[in-house]
């Protein structure tokens, strides 16, 4: 990529980060509220300053947040202010009554409905004990009046110029997958090594690209709610948020992968299993790679869907001549459990109508052993019961 489209992609994608827009937002709401509140009548400009407060305490990316948190912190003020008022009245303002309405505060604070807006609690009655002085009723009415039209004024900009980060999950999801189909094939490449322990670079955990995928997503989410954007393409945030959901348990599938070469279940390594059975692992594996970067949850195709479901049979008939010729030993009970966390991988990354169970259709549901429909066989066992291949710990 030339430097300057390099350049340009990257002040791109930070202007289009929700952060900046919502900066933006902010900006302009609170300093609207300012102005607004400077021309109100009476004593209230005096505290006109509160009004800003409130545009950038409920600022956020999505307009039914700021909403809901501007009730909540509205809520929590008025809840302050009452205890303020009430102490103030049986204590006064002295030491006393400055403890006792920051500890009572603090206590309201935890009621569950007031959320992140806790703080508002102590900090309201406080505020009313401390700087009403004689005149608090006056105070309290404009403090939580102020705020609530700096409120409004977030709420206002955010629903007419709601963010809908739509490609900021898109580079989630496939930083995610790029990032698992590396992890699967450098267990691929440490699987074909002879050496135990293998000197081959462990892959890198994938629990910070998970974390950041279902953040972007959740924001996603969040951000369609009351949002007109999102109501022009409501089927584009459900796919993302189901695809995240299929890539998040195959992550803990290919962790339990991960698992089995650290664990040494049976007393059997990754590495004392005979080539014969490790060369098509790994093969599975990579075909594995290959479905998690390239398959969507909308797809209706076999596509590489069937490349999985052809190496995961064929590592299942490489289990079937080891056991014929060796017997139920520990390297065949940890292969016949990689061969069903491969099924059960490929089966949450292909839809549900084109999940089909040996002799019983797509409408039984996910099985381990089920295939991908059109695909024929996905293992080669009989149908009369069950079978240690497909399911070690079914006897």
């Amino acid at each position: 990529m030339p430097p300057d489209a390099a350049a340009r992609g990257r002040v791109h994608a930070v202007l289009g980060h929700p952060r900046v827009a919502m900066a933006a937002k902010g900006a302009v709401a609170a300093t609207l509220a300012w102005v607004v509140a400077e021309q109100l009548p009476g004593p209230v400009a005096e505290y006109s300053f509160y009004a800003p407060f409130g545009a950038v305490a409920t600022m956020y990316p999505a307009v039914a947040q700021s909403a809901a948190e501007s009730v909540r912190a509205t809520a929590a003020i008025g809840l302050g202010a009452v205890l303020g008022l009430a102490t103030d009245r049986v204590l006064g303002s002295g030491t006393l009554g400055l403890a006792l309405v920051v500890a009572v505060g603090i206590l309201l604070a935890g009621i569950r409905w007031v959320g992140e807006q806790r703080v508002y609690v102590p900090v309201a009655a406080v505020f009313v004990m401390l700087l009403g002085q004689g005149a608090e009723v006056e105070f309290s009415a404009s403090y939580a009046g102020l705020f609530l039209l700096g409120a409004a004024f977030s709420v206002v900009a955010n629903a007419l110029f709601p963010s809908f980060p739509l490609r900021r999950a898109d580079d989630a999801l496939r930083t995610l997958r790029r990032a698992t189909a590396e992890h699967l094939r450098a267990s691929a490449d440490r699987l074909e090594r002879d050496d135990d322990p293998p000197p081959a670079p462990r892959p890198r955990p994938l629990g910070g690209r998970v974390d950041a995928a279902r953040t972007a997503v959740g924001e996603l989410v969040g951000s369609s709610r009351g949002n007109r954007r999102a109501h022009r393409d409501v089927a584009a945030v459900d796919v993302r948020r189901r695809t995240f959901a299929a890539l998040e348990r195959a992550v803990l599938l290919v962790d339990d992968l991960d698992a089995l070469a650290a664990d040494r279940p049976w007393g059997a390594s990754v590495q004392s299993v005979p080539t014969a059975l490790r060369s098509p692992m790994a093969e599975a594996l990579r075909r594995l790679a290959e479905a998690v970067e390239t398959v969507g949850l909308e797809d209706t195709e076999p596509g590489v869907r069937a490349d999985v479901d052809g190496a995961v049979s064929a590592l299942a008939a490489a289990l079937a001549e080891h056991e014929d010729a060796h017997g139920r030993d520990a390297a065949g009970l940890l292969v016949a459990t990689v061969v069903t966390t491969l099924r059960r991988t490929l089966s949450v990354l292909t839809p549900e109508d084109r999940i089909r169970l040996p002799g019983l259709g797509a409408s039984a549901g996910v099985d381990a052993g089920a295939g991908v429909d059109g695909l024929g066989r996905a293992d080669t066992t009989d149908d009369d019961g069950p079978d240690p291949r497909r399911d070690p710990g079914r006897s």
